[in-house]
């Protein structure tokens, strides 16, 4: 069972880091996700947020165009902050806020089951949903991906099994989602975040955009979120998230019946 007071997903380290970086480091990736989302413009005035924490990611302003707001986010710590960031956009009551701290995501004994997704956004089908740079971590949460895996056809449990069956879980709908594709101790060249760009392999992505180096030191991690939607275009930016790491970031926008935004 995952904790839900410190996991690889989150927890109180996290928001502490948060509060400390989200003005000053962090504030040129918070700035990209901004323009990401915006350019998104869903027409829904209900947005289902998947993985909010306490919002330091987000633009509150952009949470202004929606009249409901439903946080589905098991971290013990991210209702309080979250409600404290977003005060005075609840303030008046022209947006409402309800939070679902149940774990829909997390692998169980047999791996990640699709079954738990399919039911919470069952459960909001007029909602535009919005993955919040949550779909690269879930992979920390299980196993890693056996080594005879097949990219075309994955194993039932596996994440790439979950993520396939998640695009098809919300065809038709409006949805959005920024996650991690790579991760090291190795800063991103030649990201263009200002234009959509194709899917690519992440063996392709280390060639386009890391220095070829021999140095054992320098290593990069893959957040195994390729499987998501590779027919549709992405863009892409960089978040420092500590000193010395980064993470190339991916983000898919989607209005209905699968138009990207």
């Amino acid at each position: 069972m995952t904790s839900r007071w410190n996991n690889p997903t989150g927890g109180f380290g996290y928001h502490l880091r948060a509060f400390s970086r989200r003005r000053t480091r962090w504030a040129p990736f918070v700035r990209a996700t901004t323009r990401f989302l915006h350019g998104w413009a869903p027409r829904e005035r209900t947005l289902l947020l998947v993985g909010p924490s306490g919002g330091h990611c987000l633009d509150l302003s952009f949470l202004r165009r929606f009249e409901r707001l439903v946080a589905v986010d098991f971290d013990p710590f991210a209702p309080m902050v979250f409600r404290w960031r977003a005060r005075h956009l609840l303030a008046d009551g022209r947006v409402s806020l309800t939070w679902d701290s149940r774990d829909h995501l997390s692998p169980g004994a047999k791996g990640f089951d699709r079954a738990p997704v399919r039911a919470l956004l069952d459960a909001h089908p007029d909602a535009a949903v919005l993955f919040c740079n949550l779909l690269g971590q879930l992979p920390l949460l299980g196993d890693a991906p056996a080594p005879e895996q097949s990219d075309d056809d994955p194993p039932e449990g596996s994440y790439e099994h979950w993520l396939v069956g998640l695009a098809e879980a919300l065809h038709g709908r409006t949805w959005a989602s920024f996650h991690d594709r790579l991760s090291g101790n190795v800063r991103p060249r030649a990201i263009d975040e200002g234009a959509l760009v194709a899917w690519s392999p992440s063996t392709e992505l280390v060639a386009k955009h890391y220095p070829l180096t021999d140095d054992p030191n320098l290593s990069l991690i893959d957040h195994r979120t390729s499987a998501l939607c590779p027919e549709l275009p992405r863009a892409q930016w960089v978040w420092e998230i500590a000193e010395g790491t980064w993470h190339l970031i991916e983000g898919i926008s989607v209005r209905g019946d699968r138009e990207p935004a």
